[in-house]
C-alpha cells in the first residue's frame, strides 16, 4: 500500500473474498482505527442489501442500483456513502458519521448468527499470534478521532498492518479447506526508517550475495582476459602422445572407480532406504545458511617480531583492546624473542599471557591440546580473545586448533618464525593436531585474522631449519612456477643471504595465495599443495616412531613425496623422465634427502595410505605434475587416480641402500642433536636401530623368534 495523501487503500474481507477499494476520506472526519478495529470476528464490512439501501441516519434517498446507498463498519460503526462495485471497481465513499467504540459494536457483531456460526467454524488463532507487536497508535474515542499528528510513514505503517491482517483471514480461510495458508507476512523496518517484508528482506539479501559472487567471478574473467590469472587447465593440443595416453588412462579409471562408488553407494542406500524414513511421525522442516568469505591479511615486514611497537599497521583489532590476549611460542623462539614480543604488546597496554610449548611435532598431541585448552579457560577468556602463534608450523597448528574450538572460535594471529611456517605452515587456514595414526588427523579449516611474515628471523635460524624450510619451496616450484624454478637451480650465493630468502618467502606466499582464494578446500588447483604430500605424509610419520634410525622433518618428507611422486608420474607415462632426475639434483643442492631411509618398511608405508585424505575406498589419489610447473588435469579433474602396485614400485625405487646415512632433522634427528637425551644418533638408545636388517631396504628390520617386532613400529 501507498500512502498518497488523502487517499489510502483498505481491504475489505467478504466471507470467501477480499477487495481492495480506493477511498478518498475527508480527513476531517476520517478515524484511522486502531488494531482494535480489525478484530478476526469483526473486520468486515456488510454489504447485504438492508445496509447498503438508504439509511435514515444520512437523509440520503434510495439511488439507481447502488448509487446513492452507504454501508456501515460493523467493528467501528463509521457509515460510509457512495458508490461501491461488488466488482472490484472502485468508488468514492464520503465518511459520514463517527465511530462508535469496540465496546459498543459488540452488539452489532452478536446479531449475526450465521456469520458467527461460519466463523466459530473455522479454527483461528488469535491475530496478535500471528502478526507483529500492534503500533502504538491514538486510542479510539466516542468523538471523532484523525490522523492529525502522525507521520506518513506512521499512516503507511498502520495500512501495512491492516494489509497484512486481511491476507492473514484471506490464508487462514482457504487453509480450513486443506490448502496451505498464506503465508505470513512480516514488516521489517530497514536504517533508512522505511519497511520490507519479511520474504522481501530475505530476497535482497540472497540478491545482494549473488551480486558480491557476480563480480568476483567478473573480476576473474577480466583477470583472465588481460592475462593476469592462470589457467590451470592443460589443452590436449600441449600433450605428447605418452601424456595423452596416460591422460585417457586417468579418465577411464576415473570413469570406473566413479561406477564402483556408485554401485557401493546404491547398495547401501537400498539398504538404508528400505528401514529409513517409514515410519509414521512427521515433522515440521526448517533451513538457514552460515557462512561467508573470510579474508585473512598476510603482511611481510621486517623487525616486527623483535618489537611490536614498531609495526606501522594494526596488529591486533581494536575491539580486542580490553580481552586476554595469549602468545604460544616453543622452547626454543621463547629464548630468543619470547620476553620482548611480549613486553611490546605490554607496552601498548594489552593484558597478554604467554604459554611456552615443547619444540617440533612433540606438541601436536592430543593430549597437549587438551591441556593447553583447560590452561587458557582456566586463566580466562571472553569472544573477543586473540590467540597469538609465534614460532615454526607445529606452534601454529597447535595454537590455531585451540583457537578454532574455544568458543567455538576466536581471534588468530600467527607469526611465523622458521622458513618453513613462513612458506607453507602458517600461510592456511587449516589448522589441525597429530592423531597415532598419522599427521594433520584432527583438524579444522579455520582463518586467521591476520599472518605477519618478519624475514629478518630467519637470519637467527639453526642452519638444518633453512633446507627443511626449501622442502615446501621446491614443491611449489615444480608445480606453479617454472620461473621460481630456474631461479632455484641457477642460484649459487649461500642459503641464509636475507635477499635470497626475502625473494624466496614472497614469492611463495603468492603462489599459496593465488590457489587458496579459488580453491580453499584443495579439490581442484590448490591440489598443488598435497603435491609430495600422499607419500610424505606416511613417511614422515614413521621416522617418528620409536627406534628409527632416521627422524625426517616435514619439509624433508615432502622432498622425498616429491621424488616419489615424480616416478609415480613418469610410470604412468604423465612426465618425462628427466623431471625425476630434476627432481632430486634440487633437493640434494638444497640439502634435502631424495631417498627413503633404508630402515623403513615398503608394507608399513604402503599400509598408511588409506590415513591420507586423498584416500579413497576404490584406491588412492595423487597430485602429479605434467611438465614443470604444471600440474598435471584432465577434465577439470587435478587428482589422479592411481593404481596402487605402481606407488609399491615407486615407492621401492626411492629406497635408500643400506648404510646410507639420511640426517634427520625431525624431532629426534641427527641434526637435533640438543634435543637427544645422550647427544649422539650413534649412542642414542631411543633412534638406534634394533636387530639386524633384512636382505633388501624397504624390508624394515628383523623380528623375534615369536614374530614381535623389536624395531618397536610394527
Amino acid at each position: 500500500s501507498t500512502f498518497r495523501g488523502p487517499s489510502v487503500y483498505v481491504a475489505v474481507l467478504l466471507r470467501k473474498s477480499c477487495f481492495l477499494f480506493t477511498i478518498t476520506l475527508d480527513l476531517s472526519w476520517c478515524c484511522v482505527a486502531p488494531p482494535a478495529c480489525l478484530h478476526p470476528q469483526t473486520s468486515k464490512m456488510s454489504i447485504t442489501g438492508s445496509t447498503l439501501a438508504a439509511d435514515p441516519r444520512n437523509d440520503l434517498g434510495p439511488g439507481s442500483g447502488l448509487e446513492g446507498t452507504g454501508t456501515v463498519c460493523q467493528a467501528c460503526g463509521g457509515f460510509f456513502a457512495g458508490t461501491l462495485s461488488i466488482s472490484g471497481g472502485t468508488s468514492n465513499l464520503r465518511l459520514l458519521r463517527a465511530c462508535k467504540t469496540a465496546k459498543d459494536s459488540t452488539s452489532s457483531k452478536n446479531g449475526n448468527a450465521n456469520e458467527a456460526e461460519y466463523l466459530s467454524s473455522i479454527k483461528r488463532t488469535k491475530s496478535l499470534d500471528k502478526l507483529a507487536p500492534p503500533l502504538d497508535f491514538l486510542p479510539c474515542d466516542t468523538e471523532e478521532r484523525g490522523v492529525k499528528g502522525y507521520t506518513p510513514e506512521e499512516v503507511v505503517a498502520l495500512d501495512a498492518y491492516r494489509t497484512q491482517y486481511a491476507k492473514y483471514r484471506l490464508g487462514e480461510a482457504e487453509g480450513a479447506k486443506g490448502e496451505k495458508p498464506t503465508e505470513q507476512v512480516v514488516v521489517v523496518a530497514n536504517n533508512s526508517g522505511g519497511f520490507l517484508q519479511e520474504s522481501e528482506a530475505q530476497e535482497l539479501e540472497q540478491l545482494r550475495r549473488e551480486l558480491a559472487l557476480a563480480q568476483a567471478r567478473i573480476a576473474t574473467l577480466e583477470k583472465m582476459e588481460l592475462g593476469e590469472t592462470k589457467n590451470f587447465n592443460t589443452l590436449d593440443s600441449e600433450l605428447n602422445e605418452s601424456q595423452l595416453l596416460g591422460r585417457q588412462q586417468c579418465r577411464t579409471e576415473t570413469h570406473r572407480r566413479a561406477a564402483l562408488r556408485l554401485a557401493r553407494v546404491n547398495a547401501a542406500q537400498s539398504e538404508v532406504a528400505s528401514k529409513a524414513g517409514r515410519g509414521s511421525v512427521e515433522g515440521s522442516s526448517y533451513d538457514f545458511t552460515t557462512g561467508k568469505p573470510v579474508k585473512t591479511d598476510v603482511i611481510v615486514a621486517h623487525g616486527v617480531i623483535s618489537n611490536p611497537m614498531f609495526a606501522a599497521f594494526e596488529i591486533i583489532p581494536m575491539a580486542s583492546a580490553s580481552s586476554p590476549l595469549f602468545v604460544f611460542t616453543d622452547e626454543t623462539v621463547n629464548g630468543l624473542y619470547g620476553d620482548t614480543f611480549v613486553q611490546g604488546f605490554e607496552e601498548m597496554g594489552y593484558v597478554i599471557h604467554k604459554i611456552v610449548l615443547p619444540d617440533g611435532e612433540d606438541a601436536k598431541t592430543l593430549e597437549v591440546y587438551a591441556k593447553l585448552a583447560d590452561h587458557v579457560l582456566s586463566i580466562g577468556i571472553d569472544k573477543s580473545s586473540v590467540l597469538i602463534s609465534l614460532g615454526g608450523g607445529a606452534v601454529a597448528n597447535v595454537c590455531g586448533f585451540i583457537a578454532s574450538t574455544l568458543h567455538r572460535g576466536i581471534g588468530l594471529i600467527h607469526f611465523p618464525t622458521t622458513l618453513l611456517a613462513q612458506c607453507d605452515a602458517s600461510i592456511s587456514h587449516k589448522q589441525a593436531v597429530n592423531a597415532p595414526h598419522g599427521k594433520n588427523l584432527v583438524g579444522s579449516y579455520y582463518a586467521p585474522i591476520r599472518i605477519i611474515v618478519d624475514t629478518d628471523v630467519l637470519q637467527t635460524l639453526d642452519d638444518w631449519l633453512l633446507p627443511d624450510g626449501m622442502g615446501e619451496i621446491v614443491k611449489h616450484a615444480l608445480c606453479q612456477d617454472v620461473d621460481l624454478l630456474n631461479y632455484l637451480e641457477e642460484y649459487e650465493g649461500p642459503l641464509n643471504d636475507p635477499v635470497f630468502l626475502d625473494y624466496v618467502v614472497r614469492r611463495t606466499i603468492e603462489l599459496k595465495c593465488e590457489v587458496i582464494d579459488i580453491d580453499p578446500k584443495e579439490n581442484k588447483e590448490a591440489v598443488v599443495l598435497i603435491y609430495g604430500h600422499t607419500l610424505g605424509h606416511p613417511i614422515e610419520s614413521i621416522s617418528h616412531r620409536m627406534g628409527t634410525a632416521c627422524c625426517l622433518s616435514h619439509g624433508q618428507a615432502v622432498a622425498i613425496g616429491c621424488v616419489i611422486a615424480a616416478r609415480v608420474a613418469f610410470l604412468m607415462g604423465l612426465a618425462e623422465e628427466s623431471i625425476i632426475e630434476r627432481t632430486e639434483q634440487l633437493c640434494a643442492k638444497y640439502d634435502l634427502p631424495y631417498l627413503i631411509p633404508a630402515d623403513q618398511s615398503v608394507d608399513r608405508i604402503m599400509s598408511k595410505l588409506p590415513f591420507n585424505k586423498t584416500w579413497t575406498k576404490e584406491g588412492s589419489m595423487m597430485a602429479l605434475i605434467e611438465r614443470p610447473g604444471k600440474i598435471f588435469n584432465f577434465d577439470g579433474h587435478f587428482k589422479c587416480p592411481v593404481d596402487d602396485a605402481i606407488i609399491r614400485e615407486a615407492v621401492e625405487q626411492t629406497m635408500a641402500p643400506f648404510g646410507t646415512i639420511i640426517k634427520g632433522s625431525g624431532s629426534s634427528g641427527m641434526l637435533r642433536k640438543n634435543k637427544l637425551s645422550n647427544g649422539d644418533l650413534a649412542s642414542s638408545t631411543i633412534t638406534t636401530p634394533v636387530g639386524p636388517p633384512m636382505e633388501k631396504p624397504g624390508e624394515g628390520w628383523a623380528v623375534s623368534a615369536d614374530g614381535s617386532c623389536l624395531k618397536g613400529d610394527c
